[in-house]
């Protein structure tokens, strides 16, 4: 099946809704859609990265060990915010069945604290980066640190308030 063509075409929600759909009836299709998420024309990339985002919610299964390491060297690296945040949020929902890098776990310090990134994507770091700690306990006392001491005056009210609910989340624990 051509998916290139049609994620190119106008797109909604119905549509990536739909093709999400189509790729759980026939797997088959999955990895002509996974592939795309590397694709030449960033518009692809990014629309096809949009359905994985939907898929990892109705069918997770279907992301292996590769899928994972492919998403995670491409989070890395991608240059369009827009990819980058779903991909983050790929990993966040993967990230109970598969090991999160140490690479991406770095960046994610980088980027909750990064004025070039939106912050959907410094959430979404810190949110990882919480959630790591409950596969690594051992890294919570440094994570906790590092946001007592960070001076998060500096960010939006909308980082301030995830940097407020991951520092409840980790004294729970």
């Amino acid at each position: 099946m051509e998916l290139a063509p049609l994620l190119k075409s106008k797109l909604s929600k119905k549509i990536v809704d739909d093709i999400a759909l189509l790729v759980l009836v026939d797997n088959s299709i999955f990895n002509e859609l996974f592939e795309l998420i590397e694709y030449s024309d960033e518009k692809i990339c990014w629309r096809s990265t949009w359905v994985c985002e939907k898929i990892v919610d109705l069918n997770p299964e279907l992301f292996t060990v590769t899928h994972f390491e492919k998403i995670n060297s491409l989070v890395l690296n991608t240059k369009h915010d827009g990819q980058r945040r779903i991909l983050l949020s790929i990993i966040l929902k993967l990230q109970r069945n598969y090991s999160i890098p140490v690479s991406v776990i770095n960046s994610c310090f980088n980027w909750i604290i990064s004025d070039n990134q939106p912050i959907a994507v410094q959430s979404l770091a810190l949110k990882i980066l919480v959630a790591f700690c409950q596969t690594e306990p051992d890294f919570k006392i440094e994570l906790l640190a590092y946001l007592e001491n960070y001076a998060f005056q500096m960010n939006s009210p909308a980082m301030i308030s995830t940097r407020k609910h991951a520092l409840k989340q980790l004294i729970k624990r």
